[in-house]
């Protein structure tokens, strides 16, 4: 009887906890929440990661890198020589050095594992810098400590606080190497001389290879393309500034001739915040529809050049074009695209 119920008790806890064996407590952990990769010589991937170490006295953060032939050993080395369990599960941001992305398969590689490798969270952003990784992440350190949500913060001010800065995920820029209609856009940041970081505009990104840089004041267009409101954008028309209080975008499309064309209308409901006296409000309209038309054309002019879609228009036209004819988008389609974009201000 007695062996009957050693079984019993036996089979309970195999069945019961079998599912515990693995898991490490909370205290053993560190989250690591920002990444860098860059590579030695061309050869090597480097990968440095921000660590928080609890003390009895508070938090500190220390700059742990490390050097091997993929960033999958690199990121087990750190785990092998770490005294407590890193957890890469909760990475907000993985910023990859420049130079690395000058070789499209390579970068085509490193997202699609880290896309698919699982240590990471696939909603972390991505961002590209143009300085050594160490010295942006001991930027990181030196203002912020272990605070480095901040940093995360950054990419999501929320409504009405600087919109032209861009945030690209992970899972975004996977779906983007694999889309015929549509290239996306990734931010870069350096370490800033007074605040933690420098918003340098953005890089565009057309099936894994980098096409063309565009400017922080440009990169606010894309945002107005992805329907997300301009509030709080302040322009500058010379004799006067102002802020966008309200903005939205229509659109209509037709194929003729086989060609692509579309009419952009964008609404801008703006706030005047200062002006030369004399400066009358439709002169202020007038110029300052003129400059982002004036902005726009130069943007998509180049972009239809190194025939990367940085703004979507082949989503437009998904239920136009047969689907066997989409992924001819880009060098059939888009080339011939014919945009009709006109700005309309209205003062507030």
């Amino acid at each position: 009887m007695k062996r009957v119920k050693a079984l019993m008790m036996l089979m309970f806890l195999v069945t019961f906890l079998s599912g515990c064996w693995d898991i490490k407590d909370i205290d053993k952990r560190v989250l690591p929440l920002v990444i860098g990769i860059s590579k030695v010589n061309n050869e090597d991937y480097k990968v440095t990661v921000q660590i928080p170490i609890t003390k009895k006295d508070g938090e500190i953060s220390r700059i742990v890198t490390s050097i091997d032939e993929n960033v999958s050993s690199a990121l087990g080395q750190i785990k092998t020589n770490s005294e407590n369990a890193v957890d890469y599960s909760h990475v907000r941001l993985v910023i990859i050095q420049s130079d690395l992305s000058d070789n499209k398969e390579e970068l085509k590689q490193l997202v699609t594992f880290l896309m698919t490798s699982r240590e990471f969270p696939t909603n972390a952003q991505l961002a590209f810098t143009d300085v050594p990784i160490e010295e942006l992440l001991s930027n990181i350190n030196d203002k912020l400590g272990v605070d480095s949500t901040s940093l995360y913060d950054f990419f999501n001010k929320g409504a009405g606080w600087a919109p032209e800065i861009l945030s690209t995920r992970i899972w975004e820029v996977y779906r983007s190497m694999f889309s015929y209609t549509e290239d996306i856009t990734i931010p870069i940041v350096d370490p800033g001389k007074d605040t933690v970081i420098n918003y340098k505009g953005a890089v565009a990104l057309k099936l894994g290879e980098l096409t063309q840089r565009i400017d922080p004041n440009e990169t606010q267009l894309i945002k107005l393309f992805q329907n997300k409101n301009a509030k709080g954008k302040i322009e500058n028309v010379g004799f006067a500034s102002v802020m966008v209080t309200s903005s939205a975008i229509e659109n209509k499309t037709l194929i003729e001739s086989n060609k692509p064309v579309v009419s952009i209308n964008v609404k801008l409901k703006i706030h005047v915040l200062e002006r030369e006296a004399g400066i009358s409000n439709e002169r202020i309209k007038k110029d300052l529809e003129k400059l982002i038309e004036e902005r726009f054309n130069k943007m998509f002019e180049k972009a239809q050049e190194n025939k990367t879609d940085i703004f979507g228009f082949g989503q437009y036209f998904r239920n136009q074009i047969p689907y066997d004819d989409l992924k001819k988008w880009r060098e059939g389609y888009y080339p011939d695209l014919k945009v009709d974009f006109q700005v309309h201000t209205s003062m507030e």
